[in-house]
Formats: structure tokens, sequence, C-alpha cells
């Protein structure tokens, strides 16, 4: 960064001349977003298209998207056309439609692990052996005891609970689990009313309760799986049955991870495209990396086209961009870092100087260019509700409701299932050391199924083991 930029950015900090600093600062951070999302899509694009022709693609709305970015890259980045604008609108739209699918393959995996909790519960059912091979139960406990505790990180200490708690056989009431649901609301009160929308959405999807739109229809395949595996009956399998549906349940976990790949890559190159085209409609470098960016893309549309084969000169060009996409990255951090002051402190200031578009434009910049690929790209609430007790509640309510309507009429291990699921990500519900180690034996000792009782042996064994 040049001491000329640096010193802008420090008078901003700083709250002087910000009326002559303001258009500077846009002009600089357009820039830097430009150049560092137009590299970061070469390369993943050209990832892309290497993974395409070691496995080509047989999802037709990849496809199909794929076939639009490559147009809006031609038209937008490489052609430099006038519609910027009316573009960004499409794009937008598509990451949309690549965000809501992956809602959805989110929520099947969620589901089929359910059920895969159950099956793994039913592995020693079928066991032939007949030797007596009794645990001592209040060692057991112990052990895991020292295993939870024999780290000083108290983040490692707690994920291990909760990791430990979500395997341990589950032998709590419903309405031991409804106050668990409950004490854990509560410790939202006082955040921000969306935060405890977050945590109830993250309650409802890891126990497989969430069903976005689209759920039955986009990906029929799975839904006829979900639906399949939803009307067993798990307590009557034979040991053929077990297999059978075991190994469909991990096929169908391995087709959803090929498809949640292809478009995790593909969002990438979708979030990328979206800031270098928001970022052109202010600014577009010429500079020595966006150069040869564009020649990569060049080069790769060509391939992905069919034209020719991808040339030798694109390696180069990789090879030359060694280093510059870490230092590119430096230069966004150390660029962007007072937006976000800008942007929730001067809302008046950019208005009068007609600069609020323009912000708006490189605050969603800002999140296309972040480490989470699918953040929202709403607005932020600069006023935020804030969750009182009466909020909290009526989340609670809501949840206890839902899960009263999936409770009924289903056998135990499934809602058995579900608690466990809810269990493994609730924040630790044990007041001391004492509480947990009470805890371990009780799971431990009121599991009256000894083919269960291996099976989560052996289950927290591997844990502990690796």
């Amino acid at each position: 960064m040049q001491k000329q930029e640096r010193l802008l950015i420090k008078q901003i900090g700083g709250g002087l001349a910000l009326d002559e600093n303001l258009p500077k600062y846009g002009i600089l951070l357009s820039k830097t977003y430009y150049e560092y999302a137009l590299v970061q899509l070469a390369m993943n694009l050209y990832i892309l298209w290497e993974q395409l022709e070691e496995q080509p693609q047989t999802d037709g709305f990849v496809t199909e998207a794929l076939k639009n970015v490559r147009q809006w890259i031609k038209t937008c980045i490489l052609d430099g056309s006038s519609e910027r604008r009316e573009e960004l609108k499409r794009i937008h739209e598509l990451r949309e439609q690549i965000t809501a699918r992956m809602q959805i393959l989110t929520a099947y995996t969620d589901g089929l692990q359910v059920y895969e909790y159950i099956l793994n519960r039913l592995e020693f059912t079928y066991e032939e052996e007949t030797e007596d091979r009794e645990t001592d139960l209040d060692a057991y406990a112990q052990k895991i005891f020292r295993y939870l505790f024999q780290d000083d990180d108290k983040m490692v200490i707690n994920s291990k609970i909760q990791m430990v708690v979500s395997e341990l056989p589950v032998r709590i009431t419903k309405s031991r689990f409804f106050d668990i649901i409950n004490e854990s609301l509560k410790l939202y009160t006082g955040s921000e009313c969306s935060s405890v929308d977050d945590f109830a959405e993250t309650i409802r999807a890891c126990s497989g309760l969430f069903r976005p739109e689209g759920f039955e229809t986009v990906y029929p395949e799975f839904f006829k799986t979900l639906t399949l595996y939803e009307g067993l009956d798990y307590q009557n399998l034979s040991k053929e049955q077990w297999k059978k549906y075991r190994t469909g349940l991990l096929d169908t976990a391995d087709k959803i991870d090929h498809i949640v790949s292809r478009l995790l890559i593909l969002a990438e190159v979708v979030n990328h495209l979206y800031a270098a085209v928001s970022a052109a409609v202010y600014v577009q470098v010429d500079t020595k990396e966006a150069e040869i960016a564009c020649r990569i893309l060049e080069h790769t549309l060509s391939a992905m086209d069919g034209h020719d084969p991808m040339k030798e000169e694109t390696e180069d060009c990789l090879f030359a961009l060694e280093g510059i996409p870490e230092q590119l990255s430096e230069k966004k951090i150390q660029t962007e870092g007072v937006l976000f002051d800008i942007w929730t402190q001067q809302q008046d200031l950019l208005k009068s100087l007609s600069l609020w578009e323009e912000y708006s434009d490189l605050n969603r910049m800002s999140k296309l260019l972040c480490n989470s690929t699918f953040v929202s790209l709403e607005p932020e609430d600069l006023t935020p509700e804030i969750a009182d007790s009466i909020y909290i509640n009526q989340v609670r309510d809501q949840l206890i409701e839902e899960f009263t309507r999936s409770f009924a009429g289903q056998t135990k291990q499934m809602n058995r299932a579900r608690m466990a699921m809810v269990l493994g990500i609730v924040p630790v519900f044990f007041n001391s050391q004492e509480e947990i180690s009470d805890y371990l034996k009780y799971a431990l000792e009121n599991c009256k199924n000894q083919w269960e009782e291996k099976a989560v042996i052996r289950i927290l064994d591997e844990m502990m083991e690796g």
C-alpha cells in the first residue's frame, strides 16, 4: 500500500476532511476490490474447468449457470459492457438460486444424519457372538471424563462435551429436553433478535426439522430416499436390510457431497464475478495483475467453449500470479478497515455527498469477498431489535411446538436421534464438573439395550482415539 493511501485511511479513521476523503476512498476501495476479485475469479474459474475436465458435469442447473457465468465474464469483464447494472441483477439472482440449493442439500444432509445415528446404533444387534463382554460402566464414564478435561482450552473442552453428549445414549425426558432448549435460548437475552432466529434455525436444521422451499421438488431423488428412510421399521430390520440401507445412506451422502463441492466452487466464482462487475461500475484498473487475470479468463473461456485446448500460456499466467493473491488479500484487509465505520456512522454524510449508492455497493462487495461464501447480502439493520424475555419465550414456544408435533407418533429411536442432534450443538448445559460426571454415568447406566451400549462405546472409543 502506498504512503498516500495509508494517509488517506488514517485521516478517515480520525474523521478528518471527510467531504474530500470519502470520494477518494470510494475510488481506492473499488480499485482494490476489482483487482482482488478479478484475480480470484480467474483462478477459481480455472480450477472449476479442471474439475469439469476430470469429471464432466451432469447437473443441468450447474451447466446452465456456467453458461450464463461465461457470458457475463465476456460481456461485463472482457468486453466492458455498459449494461453492467442490468447484468448485476441477473448475477444476484443466480447467487440466490445457488444459495437456495445449498440450503436444500444441507437440509438433506441433516435429515440423513438422523437416520445414520439410528442405523449406527443397530450394528451390534446382529452380532452372533454370545460371549459375555460386559463393560465396567463406572470406569468407562471416568475414562470419558478424563478425555473431556485433558485439555486446558475451555473451547476445546466445551466442544468435546458437545460431541460426547450427542453420542451418549439419550435417556432424558422430553420435558428436560425442552428445558435445555429454553436454557440455551435464554443465553441470547439482550442480543440481536436475528441472532436468536439464527440459533433457532440451527436447532431446526440439525434435528432434520428444517424443510426449505423446494425441498421436495428440486432434488426429487434425494426426497424419495429420505422418505424411504422415514418409513423404515428400524426395530425389525434384518441384518441384510440393515446393510442395504446403511450402504444406501452412505451412497446418497456421497452424491450430495459431490453436488455440494461443485456448487461451492461455482458460488465462489459467482461471488468474485459479482464483486468484480460491481467494482467495474465505478472503476476499472489496468494493472499488470488485472491484465494477467483477464488473459487467464480468455483462455479458460475458450477451453470451456471447446474451441481449443488450454494453452500453455495460461500455465505461465498462473505462474506469474504466484504470491499475488496473498499480497492483494493483505491490501484488501488494510484498505477496507474503515469501511464498516463509514457505513454505519456516516449515512447522512454519504447521502449529502451522493455517495450512498456507491458505499452501499462497496459494503456488498466486502461481503462477497469475505470468507463466508453464502453470507446474506441483505442490508444491515443499523438499529437492530434487541431480544428481550418476551421475544425469547416466543421463539422457545414455537420450537417446542414444532418438536412436540415431530415427536408425536414417532418411535423412541427417532425422537432420541433428533434430541441427540440438538444436544450436540446447544451450549454446554452443565453447571459443574460433578454434573458432567453424573450425567456420563447416568446416560450409560440407563441404557438397557446392550447392543446400543456396545455401539455407543465403539463410537466413543473411536472419538477418543482419533
